[in-house]
């Protein structure tokens, strides 16, 4: 069974798609994990910076605790996410879960409850599942945490790749929300908000300030990848 399974799914590289390794030789050449020291906001290197937030930070009022990304978004890992997200790699999921774990792990932050960020119900027809759960599924598995698929969108949003950071406000601003049944289960818990990418950080600040509200004591958010450009 287990030949015949890998006769018709044979593994892949997370990065290029090519059967072989994940990664495979090529990609691990342009693999750069984010290290060093980092904004203690959104996570991104900062070298040697006198203040402990980035620039960008300073100026913004996040709710979240933190991001914890693993990468830049950009090269071969852009190329990955497209894969996971738009090309129905979704086994991409377990490669990249693995990698935002450790994260998390190295960063020695203590987490009650792991939560995905929630998509629109009409992408999810489209896509045939939700990226960000299968992150999160695979995350509260290595940190044995339970896994609650708490929050929904209460509208459609528009694409975001074409919106500024306060168009992106603006649009995501109380679209956010508990599933009937989910509203108190955050209570006093610290959180760990799941998604793939970390651009301007609206959707993040807006599942937060939800989040908080029900009393959460923190949230953290887990991400694989974080934009340079969002940090301008």
């Amino acid at each position: 069974m287990e030949r015949l399974i890998q006769f018709f799914f044979p593994r892949r590289c997370s990065f290029c798609g090519k059967v072989g390794d994940d990664p495979c030789d090529e990609c691990k050449k342009f693999i750069r994990f984010i290290q060093g020291k980092t904004c203690e906001k959104c996570g991104i290197p900062i070298g040697d910076f006198v203040y402990s937030l980035c620039p960008s930070c300073q100026r913004e009022s996040f709710t979240f605790e933190k991001v914890l990304p693993v990468f830049y978004y950009e090269g071969i890992v852009r190329k990955g996410v497209h894969l996971f997200k738009y090309r129905g790699f979704y086994q991409n999921a377990l490669t990249f879960s693995n990698l935002m774990a450790n994260k998390i792990i190295s960063s020695n932050v203590h987490i009650d409850i792991v939560i995905p960020v929630p998509i629109s119900y009409e992408r999810y027809l489209k896509r045939g599942y939700n990226h960000s759960y299968l992150l999160a599924k695979n995350i509260s598995k290595t940190l044995k945490v339970p896994l609650l698929d708490a929050l929904k969108r209460t509208q459609p949003t528009k694409p975001f790749y074409n919106l500024s950071r306060e168009e992106r406000r603006r649009e995501i601003k109380n679209r956010i929300a508990f599933k009937k049944g989910y509203e108190n289960i955050v209570k006093g818990k610290t959180v760990l908000l799941v998604d793939d990418i970390f651009t301007t950080g609206a959707t993040a600040d807006e599942c937060s300030k939800v989040l908080l509200k029900s009393g959460a004591n923190k949230v953290y958010v887990s991400v694989l990848a974080i934009t340079k450009l969002s940090r301008g």
